[in-house]
């Protein structure tokens, strides 16, 4: 089971989507003390300080089925410089000026000559969704002082990225909070960047960065085995853990497509998926919502996996099929949002076709703040 030795009793123990449901307190003991020995460090969910700073009942916790238990490795990551190869600690290696404790040599400059910097005047009124953007180059960030060097130039980015004249007039609303300054030869723009920033005190909020000078690597340990840092290990570095004891098995309701789907790591809502049909769902979704069908509900896991080969694969028609399989009156979610308000927008900028529940739910969509927001936003430009 997911590449532990783990020892399984008449299905006592189950897994969906790399989480573990124990079916007894048994199969829970059994389970916590091989976890320990195969290195995981456990964390009683009941004694968590999230739990207790929200004042949630250990009782609702356990028969609304969270999960109650917590694995995961121990830190596996670790640096490579890369001037002396060997293996360092991470801790502070991705922060500017940091230095290798093996040889010395600095591991990573967060913003050099030639870097790209997006940033915002730090003001109320500069602040907010479509507030003006200005993206430019670096020169030279002069940590000692504090000081951001930048090349007069606007470069081109998204939406709230302004250039020419607005940017032009963007910098004179806030002229009093830089100055030209110079380094070597060049006319340059100087503004004050305290390499500890503090939102009290800073003229400047970053938003991105890119074109940083890198001198290490980020690797994963295990076993003495060395991965990259993003591999996948031969088993989880991390598990959620249920009882289902408490609150198995799940009776037939008109919601009861929620929980599963949950499991499934999946939302219920129709309005979060594209609204063109596209596939979404894949046979690897709907075999692991049967694995807790069949264990944790009382629904008919046999019919169930005759059923899901012909459930629609996009989001909303899955969701329908799969929930009007649960209960035929199935109460469903449909909340559009912004993402179907952009999404109809841009096909339409694009002069691609926008099928008719894509406009149904770009209007309905125009409802979400977000929206009205992001419209405000739009008239500022």
């Amino acid at each position: 089971m997911l590449g532990l030795n783990l020892t399984v009793k008449n299905d006592d123990l189950i897994d969906v989507m790399g989480d573990i449901y124990a079916k007894t307190p048994e199969a829970l003991n059994r389970l916590l003390k091989e976890l320990r020995k195969s290195g995981y460090e456990v964390e009683d969910l009941r004694q968590s300080d999230y739990r207790k700073k929200d004042g949630v009942p250990v009782a609702t916790m356990e028969i609304n089925g969270w999960s109650l238990w917590f694995a995961k490795l121990p830190n596996l990551r670790f640096g490579i410089c890369g001037t002396c190869h060997q293996q360092i600690s991470t801790t502070g290696i991705q922060s500017h000026g940091h230095k290798c404790e093996k040889c010395g040599a600095v591991t990573y400059y967060e913003l050099v000559d030639g870097s790209t910097f997006t940033f915002v005047f730090n003001n109320d009124e500069e602040r907010g969704m479509f507030a003006p953007e200005l993206r430019m180059k670096v020169k030279e960030w002069d940590t000692e002082n504090g000081i951001l060097y930048l090349y007069p130039e606007f470069l081109k980015g998204g939406l709230s990225v302004v250039t020419g004249e607005k940017a032009e007039a963007y910098l004179k609303r806030n002229e009093g909070k830089w100055s030209y300054g110079s380094v070597g030869q060049g006319k340059l723009i100087a503004i004050k960047y305290d390499l500890n920033w503090n939102r009290n005190t800073a003229v400047i909020e970053p938003y991105d960065h890119y074109g940083s000078y890198w001198n290490h690597k980020i690797v994963k340990v295990w076993k003495g085995k060395q991965y990259a840092e993003y591999d996948r290990l031969p088993i989880p570095e991390t598990i959620s853990i249920y009882e289902s004891w408490h609150w198995a098995p799940l009776p037939v309701s008109t919601t009861l497509h929620r929980r599963i789907l949950s499991a499934a790591r999946q939302t219920d809502d129709k309005g979060w998926h594209y609204q063109d049909g596209r596939p979404w769902f894949t046979s690897g979704h709907w075999t692991e919502m049967a694995k807790f069908i069949r264990h944790f509900t009382k629904l008919d896991a046999d019919a169930f996996d005759r059923a899901w080969p012909s459930f629609r694969r996009d989001g909303p028609g899955g969701i329908d099929d799969f929930a009007h399989f649960c209960h035929k009156e199935a109460v469903t979610r449909d909340e559009p949002n912004v993402g179907n308000v952009l999404v109809a927008l841009g096909k339409q900028l694009d002069g691609e076709h926008v099928t008719k529940q894509e406009s149904e739910a770009a209007i309905r969509g125009l409802d979400d703040p977000m929206t009205r927001n992001f419209l405000k936003g739009l008239q500022r430009r």
